[in-house]
């Protein structure tokens, strides 16, 4: 049989021990255990579709994942969303207070990007001007190839630019890249014309008679509901001098001047040229899209401005970006105007 002295001392220990897990959680260990980073919380067929997939898995780099419901940082959550969409009490101006102290550590030069194809491109404007904000200059993004593939890739971008929305005709340098002057379009306008009309349902702009002088070149990548433009438009060139104005002939009493042909070639030069397309076309192997940037974009990098509509779905933006930079072909550098 225990001695009383026995049963006394292990209740004594029993106590001590009870004690001990009551005041710290655990004998021994009073600091609490950091939380495990969550799963993935996207599934594979949720990407966005990209033509351009073949970049390196990023090193260095944040870890960020977008669902319709939540924003995570390294395994760890955020911010909530509803519908792909953030709160106004979690927005301040362009950034996201939350997702900026997220950032903050460990310090970090590049952010992978998981996001949902259906998150609104709004939400991932803001992220990308945070992640401006807060030092990061690359990133790179999830994207799966076309055809129902669950085949992952990367739409590596080594350096991006975010900004307000501008006019097509305001001159907006891009850090990075030296700007090409007007001409280099124009000299490839029946190229870029031809590459165009490999589109079934292609709108392309025919190369006019008169067309402007000088200035430098802006390419605009525009998506907006199931609709796509490649823009190709003249900036920062001096004004054009006014044309002599030819004495006006007299008309007859109630006739009309109809010279639809007289009016062209009297208008102003063309400083634009825009080409649309579905949106399906940018998932097209090979897409008429990469046909009608490769004769500017094929060999040598391009500076691209891409703007898209709030509610404009992520997978429009990002399929139009990979159609028209296809694996093979040079990486942009790319300026996201935010809605």
């Amino acid at each position: 049989m225990r001695s009383s002295s026995s049963r006394t001392r292990s209740s004594c220990l029993w106590l001590a021990s009870f004690a001990c897990l009551a005041l710290t959680g655990a004998c021994g260990d009073k600091k609490e255990d950091a939380k495990p980073p969550s799963g993935p919380i996207l599934g594979v067929l949720e990407l966005p579709v990209s033509l351009r997939a073949s970049g390196a898995a990023p090193a260095d780099a944040h870890d960020v994942e977008i669902s319709p419901t939540e924003l995570h940082v390294n395994g760890q959550p955020v911010l909530m969303l509803d519908a792909g969409s953030v709160a106004a009490a979690d927005r301040q101006g362009t950034e996201l207070p939350k997702l900026t102290a997220a950032l903050k550590t460990p310090l970090r030069s590049r952010m992978a990007l998981s996001a949902s194809a259906q998150i609104p491109y709004d939400t991932v404007a803001l992220v990308l001007a945070t992640a401006k904000a807060s030092g990061l200059r690359g990133v790179a993004i999830k994207v799966r190839a076309p055809g129902g593939s669950t085949t992952t890739g990367w739409l590596s971008l080594d350096d991006f630019a975010v900004q307000p929305a501008s006019k097509s005709d305001a001159e907006m340098p891009l850090p990075g890249v030296a700007a090409r002057p007007w001409s280099d379009f124009v000299n490839h306008w029946d190229d870029v014309q031809s590459g165009c009309q490999s589109a079934p349902s292609g709108s392309c702009a025919f190369k006019p008679a008169k067309i402007a002088e000088g200035g430098n070149l802006k390419i605009i990548l525009h998506t907006a509901g199931h609709g796509a433009n490649v823009d190709f438009c003249q900036v920062g060139a001096p004004p054009a001098p006014a044309p002599e104005q030819a004495p006006k002939a007299k008309l007859l009493e109630g006739v009309k001047a109809t010279d639809i042909v007289k009016d062209i070639e009297e208008g102003p030069p063309a400083s634009e040229a825009s080409f649309q397309f579905r949106a399906q076309e940018a998932l097209t192997v090979p897409s008429p899209v990469s046909a009608t940037l490769k004769p500017l974009c094929g060999t040598s990098a391009c500076g691209v401005f891409v703007t898209a509509e709030r509610t404009t779905l992520f997978v429009r933006v990002v399929s139009l970006l990979g159609a028209a930079f296809p694996d093979g072909t040079p990486p942009p550098i790319v300026a996201f105007e935010l809605p």
